[in-house]
């Protein structure tokens, strides 16, 4: 896999990063953008075309996309906050591979209520039940 550095960004509750890199899942239509689009809209605080961009490459496996949109909704940046929605993104990258997901994981179940723990995991299995 061709890995493109990273843009470390810092946040209260981890150290997150925007980072890049080629789907390892081949895309069964092609995305309009890809990842480092998404990074270069994000940049430009266009955070509906960056989520556009990066949601087509989460569907697809890409790992960085996935943690990219965690990102996003755990600070607010075009969606509404959400740990339940962070937590699902978080927990779908970590298990693409993406390290910095498992740190960021810790830090945010620790927040979490039971219920949204819960709410969390169905959202992943739905996931995982659409994708296929």
């Amino acid at each position: 896999m061709k890995t493109i550095p990273t843009l470390l960004v810092s946040l209260s509750i981890a150290t997150l990063a925007l980072v890049t890199d080629i789907p390892t899942v081949q895309a069964q239509s092609k995305p309009t953008c890809s990842v480092r689009d998404g990074v270069n809209f994000h940049r430009q605080k266009n955070y509906g075309k960056a989520f556009e961009c990066w949601d087509q490459h989460a569907r697809k496996g890409s790992s960085a996309a996935q943690f990219n949109i965690a990102r996003m909704y755990i600070l607010g940046e075009g969606v509404p906050r959400s740990t339940v929605e962070a937590y699902k993104w978080l927990t779908i990258a970590d298990r693409s591979g993406r390290p910095e997901a498992r740190k960021t994981l810790a830090g945010l179940r620790a927040k979490m209520t039971p219920e949204q723990l819960e709410e969390s995991r169905k959202r992943v299995q739905q996931f995982y039940t659409s994708t296929r």
